[in-house]
C-alpha cells in the first residue's frame, strides 16, 4: 500500500496537539495557509476530513481520532531510531588487547578527545586475538597475529611490526647481581609475555648466551603484567619498543642490552570493507598510526640508529 504524504502527516499530527493551526503553524515554522493545504492534502488521500473547523479551534473527527495515535507513534519510533543512529555514527568501538590499549591509546587519550569532541571512544579490551570480528560489538579492531590472516569481508592493516628488546629496573643493574653482558640472565628471573616461551629462546640465541634456561621465570598472560613486575624489579622482560618509549625516557625502565629481536608477529587494524570510508574509522587509523610512527621516531631504538 502506499504510504501517505509523510510532511503533511507530520503536520497533521502537530495540528492535533495544539488543535489550531495557527499554533500548529507557529511550532513548524510554516504560514497558517501552509499547515492547512497540508491537512488538506492528507484529507484528500484519506478520503476523510480529519478536523471539525469550529469558532474556537479544531477538533479530531472520528477518522482524525482513528489516525492521531498510530502516527504519533510512528514518528516516536522514527524519532528514537534517528537518534539511535546518530549516536551510533558519533560513537567509536574499538577492541584490542590490554597491553596496546594501556601503552599506545591511554596515554594519548587527551589529545584524541581534544582533536575529536564529536566522537565518544568506548575501548573493548580482550586477551583472545583469535575471536571473530564481532561487528555487533565493535567498530574495528587491534589484532596481534604472525601473518594477516582474517576473513575475505575485513581490511586489514598492518601497523606496527614487533621489534622486541630486554627491560628491567634500573636497580638491576647495579644490584647484587649486576647485568653488565647477556651472560648475567642467568642470575635474574626471566619474565615472559603472555603470548609463548620462544621469544626468550629466540632472543638468548640471537645474543649468543648460553647456559640460561629460556623456559624459566614468570609467565604472565598479558605483557602489560610482565611489564609491571620489571619496573617492580622483579626480573626483565622483553617488550615491544612501541610500548615501553614513556618508560624508557622516563627511566622507570632500561634497555640493558642493545640486541633487538625481530619477530614475524606484527599488529594490525581489522574493519569491515564497508567501514572504511566512514569518518570515525578514518579519523580513529589515522590517530593511531600517527602515535605509532611519533614513537617509533622518538624510541631508543631510533636514536640508535635502529
Amino acid at each position: 500500500m502506499k504510504l501517505p504524504p509523510l510532511n503533511a502527516l507530520r503536520v497533521f499530527v502537530v495540528a492535533a496537539e495544539h488543535l489550531s493551526f495557527t499554533r500548529a503553524a507557529a511550532a513548524l515554522s510554516l504560514t497558517q495557509g501552509a499547515v492547512s493545504r497540508h491537512v488538506q492534502t492528507l484529507e484528500e488521500y484519506y478520503g476523510a476530513t480529519l478536523f471539525t473547523r469550529q469558532a474556537r479551534g479544531l477538533s479530531l473527527t472520528a477518522e482524525g481520532e482513528a489516525l492521531i495515535k498510530p502516527a504519533r507513534e510512528a514518528f516516536q519510533l522514527l524519532n528514537e531510531a534517528s537518534e539511535a543512529l546518530r549516536l551510533r555514527q558519533s560513537d567509536l568501538r574499538v577492541r584490542m588487547p590490554p597491553t596496546p590499549a594501556m601503552r599506545w591509546v591511554l596515554p594519548n587519550l587527551p589529545d584524541f578527545q581534544t582533536r575529536y569532541p564529536e566522537y565518544t571512544l568506548h575501548l573493548v579490551t580482550q586477551l583472545i586475538h583469535d575471536k571473530p570480528f564481532n561487528r555487533a560489538e565493535y567498530d574495528l579492531a587491534v589484532v596481534g597475529m604472525a601473518r594477516a590472516e582474517v576473513a575475505p569481508d575485513l581490511r586489514t592493516e598492518c601497523i606496527c611490526r614487533e621489534k622486541l628488546i630486554p627491560v628491567c629496573s634500573p636497580a638491576l643493574l647495579n644490584g647484587k647481581h649486576p647485568l653488565n653482558t647477556p651472560d648475567d640472565l642467568r642470575h635474574h628471573t626471566l619474565l615472559h609475555p603472555w603470548r609463548d616461551q620462544d621469544t626468550w629462546k629466540r632472543w638468548l640465541k640471537l645474543a649468543g648466551v648460553n647456559g640460561v634456561n629460556p623456559e624459566s621465570g614468570v609467565t604472565f598472560d598479558a605483557s602489560e603484567y610482565a611489564l609491571h613486575a620489571a619496573v617492580a624489579g622483579m626480573g626483565v622482560t622483553l617488550a615491544q619498543v612501541s610500548m615501553v618509549t614513556q618508560d624508557l625516557d622516563s627511566g622507570r625502565l632500561v634497555m640493558p642490552f642493545d640486541t633487538v629481536l625481530e619477530t614475524e608477529w606484527s599488529y594490525y587494524l581489522v574493519y569491515p570493507h564497508e567501514l572504511a570510508e566512514l569518518p570515525k574509522v578514518k579519523v580513529f587509523r589515522d590517530w593511531l598510526v600517527a602515535i605509532l610512527a611519533k614513537s617509533e621516531a622518538s624510541s631508543w631504538l631510533a636514536r640508535r640508529g635502529y
